[in-house]
């Protein structure tokens, strides 16, 4: 299959810096696949995602996504740690936020909201504030909100580093569930390289200074029995091992 988005030759470095924080970087994502991302803190992992998602020029390399331009709709979108609701707007009217500049007509803005909300099981709580919200909530309103844009390319900078244990747990599934059901590709940047073994069907490793990929590894274990599966510890400890 031919992937959806092609990161080639990527070197970033932040301003200033002597040496850059990835060098040489190339990844390719297949179309409708969950691709995670791991890496020790300051190795890079939010600044690729940044730049894959148009919010920050590289160096040099070049970005690519093969789906074509389509009115009403944005080949990639992104979500960030803490959900970034804005607060005087309702759970609805921050999903329809994603909405603005794409021309669409108010019944086809209002259908879009109500899907979203359904897939991410929020329409009861459509006209609540974010102060209203559970931290769970929040994060499953800004994965509602990137969705409503209907990406090819769903981007996500550790949505869930922020919320409980419980939580996350429930989260994971969830998006689990919004994915399959979505079929966008997502690349999903974590620190946890046990959540990023139990969602994805490949794990991509980065280490070293500069960055590059140390390791791309293929999951192959049954997605939704990975938690009960022998074979899962090892895989998580096997991949921590590149690290």
């Amino acid at each position: 299959m031919a992937p959806v988005l092609t990161a080639k030759n990527l070197t970033l470095r932040f301003p200033g810096a002597e040496t850059p924080t990835l060098r040489d970087f190339s990844i390719e994502i297949e179309r409708g696949a969950f691709v995670a991302l791991v890496g020790g803190s300051g190795v890079g992992k939010s600044t690729l995602l940044r730049a894959i998602a148009g919010l920050l020029d590289p160096e040099s390399g070049t970005v690519a996504l093969s789906s074509p331009e389509r009115a009403g709709q944005r080949r990639r979108a992104i979500v960030f740690q803490d959900g970034r609701l804005l607060p005087w707007r309702s759970l609805a009217a921050n999903v329809e936020y994603g909405l603005e500049g794409l021309s669409l007509p108010a019944a086809e803005r209002r259908a879009r909201i109500d899907e979203v909300l359904s897939l991410t099981r929020l329409d009861h709580l459509a006209d609540r504030y974010p102060h209203q919200l559970s931290g769970g909530q929040v994060q499953r309103a800004g994965i509602a909100r990137a969705l409503a844009v209907r990406p090819d390319v769903l981007l996500m900078d550790e949505p869930f580093s922020a919320v409980d244990a419980l939580t996350r747990g429930a989260l994971q599934d969830e998006l689990l569930r919004i994915w399959e059901a979505s079929g966008a590709a997502i690349l999903f940047v974590t620190h946890d390289i046990a959540e990023a073994a139990l969602m994805s069907q490949r794990v991509v490793v980065l280490a070293g200074q500069p960055a590059s990929i140390v390791r791309d590894t293929a999951v192959t274990l049954p997605l939704h029995e990975r938690r009960a599966r022998p074979g899962f510890a090892e895989l998580v400890e096997d991949i921590q091992g590149a690290l």
